[in-house]
C-alpha cells in the first residue's frame, strides 16, 4: 500500500511539474503579469498562418498589440506573414519548430527544436525571440536546459479562450472575458499545429474580446510591459540584419 501510494504521489508530482501552467518546480515560468495595472496581454500560438493576417487586420483596426508565439516550420511556410507581425509592432516568441510535446522528446531533440526555431525566426524577420512557450504548455528539465542556454524566458497563461475546441466566437469571447483580470495573459491561436482547422472563429471572437476588455477598463498592453521589469526587452539589441 505504501509503495503504491508513493508511486501515485510521484506520478502526480511529475504531472504537476510538467503540465501545470503555474508550476515553478522545474524552472521559472511567468503565467500572469503584474496586478497593479489595469491591463492584460493578448497572445497567439501556432502561427503564422493565413488566418494570422485576418487577426492582424482586427488588431490594427482596434489599435491593439499582441504577442505571437511562432512555430518554426510555419514561419518557413509563411515568411511574409511573420515579417508583417513584426512590422506592425507586435512581439514574437518561440513555440518550437514542429509543435511536439517535449515530454516525449529526447533532450537533444528538444534543444534542436528550440534552437532551430530561434534561427528560423531570426533569419526571417531579423529579430531573435527572448521568450518561449512550449507546445501544450509542457515543460521538462531538458526544455529548461535549452531555454537557459538560449537565454529564453518561459511565458504561459492564466486565461484561455479554448478556441481549439468546436465552439462559437461568442463562446470563445465569453471564456476570455469571464476570467480576465488585471495582469492576465490570454491564450488564443492564430494557427493550428495539426493543420486541420482554420481560426475563423478566433478571428470573429477577437473584436468581441477587445471591446469586452475595454468596456471593463482593461487596457491591452504589450506582454513585455506586464512582466517584471527587464524580464525581456523585445527591441533592445536583437535586430540582426540592421
Amino acid at each position: 500500500m505504501l509503495a503504491t501510494g508513493s508511486v501515485a504521489m510521484a506520478a502526480a508530482s511529475l504531472y504537476y511539474a510538467t503540465f501545470a501552467v503555474r508550476s515553478q518546480w522545474l524552472g521559472r515560468t511567468y503565467w500572469r503579469g503584474r496586478r497593479d495595472r489595469n491591463a492584460v496581454a493578448l497572445t497567439f500560438d501556432d502561427g503564422p498562418s493565413p488566418d494570422t493576417e485576418r487577426i492582424l487586420d482586427v488588431l490594427g483596426a482596434h489599435e491593439a498589440g499582441a504577442t505571437f508565439f511562432m512555430v518554426g516550420r510555419e514561419v518557413e511556410s509563411f515568411p511574409g506573414i511573420a515579417q508583417r507581425v513584426l512590422a506592425e509592432g507586435h512581439e514574437v516568441g518561440n513555440h518550437s519548430y514542429s509543435h511536439p510535446s517535449y515530454l516525449f522528446q529526447r533532450a537533444s531533440e528538444t534543444h534542436a527544436q528550440i534552437r532551430r526555431t530561434q534561427s528560423v525566426i531570426a533569419e526571417t524577420i531579423g529579430v531573435r525571440p527572448q521568450i518561449a512557450r512550449p507546445p501544450y504548455g509542457v515543460r521538462t528539465p531538458a526544455y529548461f536546459r535549452a531555454t537557459r542556454a538560449l537565454d529564453l524566458q518561459t511565458v504561459q497563461w492564466d486565461v484561455a479562450g479554448f478556441d481549439w475546441k468546436r465552439i462559437t466566437p461568442r463562446q470563445i469571447a465569453d471564456n476570455v472575458l469571464r476570467k480576465a483580470r488585471p495582469g492576465s495573459i490570454i491564450l488564443l491561436h492564430d494557427g493550428d499545429s495539426a493543420g486541420k482547422n482554420s481560426r475563423k472563429n478566433t478571428v470573429e471572437a477577437l473584436p468581441l474580446i477587445i471591446r469586452g476588455l475595454r468596456d471593463r477598463d482593461l487596457e491591452i498592453a504589450p506582454l513585455s510591459q506586464l512582466l517584471p521589469e527587464k524580464t525581456y526587452e523585445p527591441t533592445k539589441g536583437k535586430r540582426i540584419h540592421d
